[in-house]
């Protein structure tokens, strides 16, 4: 998670910065191309159109068709992508992302408190991160990892991931007897280069007997 946006986005440099407001790329409002901040305001990509990095607290960002940016950092805000949309990367605070078909993603997309949803013939070049919230892909291709703490994750269709989906340790008592476990599902299409590791008990539901061998469990009282 990039530890200094916060302070970026306060104090941006060389960037549009407007409060309040609207930020539409694709007409007056603000030049293709260039990097764009607001607070407490959204972010609009137009069809076609390309920004910078962007940056956005307290707003959401939308991206259209065949629209494109480079790194994508938001804080209490949604990320909202229709087909055909490149990015650099995502990283998001307490917000969610959702993407229709044929995204890519060059780098990683993470997420603390935020839902990731990606629809068929996307790609991400990097890993799939979040603390507490679900992961659901279909047909999409991930060349890393796909980590979460909390939160249930989907992989459905003919997805393919190169590295490992992995449990993270739950350092509290939290979610690891009394509360509604996390839930792994794995459709019987799915490619799985790598292995998944448990480190905290979680829900399985595994199609593939192949994919099931691949299961490393790594928390104490394992059962």
């Amino acid at each position: 998670m990039n530890k200094s946006f916060l302070s970026a986005a306060v104090i941006v440099l060389g960037t549009t910065l407007l409060s309040g407001c609207v930020i539409h790329v694709g007409n007056a409002s603000a030049l293709d191309g260039n990097d764009v901040s607001t607070m407490l305001g959204n972010i609009n990509i137009a069809s076609g159109k390309h920004a910078g990095d962007i940056s956005s607290v307290n707003g959401n960002i939308d991206i259209k068709e065949h629209g494109s940016a480079a790194e994508i950092s938001i804080v209490n805000g949604n990320l909202d992508m229709s087909s055909h949309v490149t990015v650099d990367s995502i990283d998001i605070v307490n917000g969610d992302v959702a993407a229709s078909s044929h995204l890519t993603v060059k780098r990683s997309i993470e997420t603390v408190n935020g839902d990731i949803s990606l629809q068929a013939n996307g790609s991400v070049g990097g890993n799939i991160e979040t603390v507490n919230g679900d992961i659901s892909i279909t047909d999409v291709t991930v060349n890393n990892d796909i980590s979460t703490l909390n939160g249930d994750i989907d992989i459905t269709g003919n997805s393919e991931i190169y590295g490992d989906i992995i449990y993270e340790h739950n350092e509290s008592n939290w979610g690891n007897d009394k509360d509604k476990l996390p839930t792994l599902t794995i459709g019987k299409n799915v490619t799985l280069h790598g292995n998944i590791i448990l480190k905290r008990r979680v829900d399985l539901n595994i199609e593939s007997a192949d994919i099931d061998k691949k299961v490393v469990v790594s928390y104490d009282h394992a059962k």
